[in-house]
């Protein structure tokens, strides 16, 4: 087991704020954007009117196994200040625009709002509008392992982001949804279609950090890992993930909603270019995190309990130890680091 530290972030002028969650590559409609130091795709930032604020919003996601393409369609976002003033929408680079979610990445990411210009003051939440509902009209919709189409639900048909900011005159605010879809999207059993929830978290552009890393082929192909458990086909390439949670020492916990332990972020380990191993990267505020990996979160449910049931033999998604702890900074050669995950000798 290694870890590894290094390389400064440049922070995004101004003090601007993301909403971050999911990661995956590229949608065709986006606007020539800049990329901050840390890898993400953002729009490019001019400077404010006199007396106004900017406001660029941009969208990621995160991958989920057993589908191959998510497609949402964004009809509208509603922007709500602080106090008795009235929500009002946000110009939107196009409207309606469809993308597919698995096509986003930090590097790759939707712009949807391009430098607006608000008034500067406090913000109380963000809505997005989304056209998805099981009504024949694959305007929203998830295209299976199996090729198989199937429409997405959005309760409400509006994700609201409940997470305030206060932005001041000549200030920057970038806004990046990263939109996780293994906690967010849902196919519950005995019923058409797909639920998509909110699942996003939280990154502000001034405390940006990355992990970033290598998992060795061993730690999958080996046999006591029992890392084809989560696939009919025993292929090893599937369900293997890093899962970072908040804090230090944390005890690694699958999805489920039914204790307090439950990941900040998830993130694809992907076979590299020579077949050698497996590679991941995902960003995250700066701050203490728990780093663990399991090759079997195919099998992680959102709404049930895999990992640490009464009885072992319940549990099919197990963690490779040992957890790895990390902190995220701005001091010289902690704003990123390096956890590989090794066979131990």
């Amino acid at each position: 087991m290694a870890r590894n530290l290094g390389l400064d972030l440049v922070v995004i002028g101004g003090a601007a704020l993301a909403l971050a969650a999911c990661s995956g590559g590229g949608t065709g409609m986006e606007p020539e954007g800049a990329q901050n130091p840390a890898g993400a795709q953002v729009p490019a930032t001019t400077p404010s009117p006199a007396g106004k604020a900017e406001l660029s919003i941009s969208l990621m996601d995160a991958p989920v196994d057993d589908v191959e393409e998510v497609h949402v369609e964004i009809t509208r976002l509603t922007l709500k200040p602080q106090g008795n003033g009235p929500a009002f929408d946000l110009p939107m680079e196009e409207s309606p625009v469809t993308v597919d979610l698995l096509e986003l990445t930090e590097d790759d990411a939707a712009i949807l709002v391009d430098g607006a210009s608000i008034e500067p003051g406090a913000y109380n939440w963000l809505s997005m509008d989304v056209n998805a509902s099981i009504d024949g009209v694959t305007d929203s919709y998830v295209v299976t392992d199996t090729g198989a189409w199937e429409e997405i639900v959005v309760p409400s048909g509006r994700v609201r982001l409940v997470s305030g900011f206060e932005v001041e005159a000549g200030e920057a605010v970038l806004l990046i949804f990263d939109w996780d879809l293994r906690k967010g999207l849902v196919h519950p059993p005995g019923r058409g279609g797909y639920i998509l929830k909110p699942a996003f978290r939280v990154i502000s552009a001034e405390s940006l950090g990355r992990v970033s890393g290598t998992i060795d082929l061993d730690v999958v192909t080996l046999a006591a890992n029992d890392c084809n458990a989560d696939s009919d086909t025993d292929d090893f390439d599937v369900g293997n993930s890093v899962y970072v949670f908040e804090g230090l020492d944390v005890v690694p916990d699958d999805l489920d909603e039914e204790d307090d332990v439950t990941p900040f972020a998830t993130v694809d380990a992907v076979l590299n270019e020579d077949s050698t191993g497996y590679e991941y990267s995902t960003i995250l505020p700066f701050g203490d995190y728990t780093v663990a990996f399991t090759c079997q979160a195919a099998n992680d449910e959102a709404e049930s309990n895999e990992t640490g049931n009464e009885d072992p033999a319940d549990d099919t998604v197990g963690f490779i130890e040992p957890a790895v702890n990390v902190t995220l900074s701005d001091e010289p050669g902690e704003s990123s680091a390096v956890v590989d995950f090794e066979v131990e000798i």
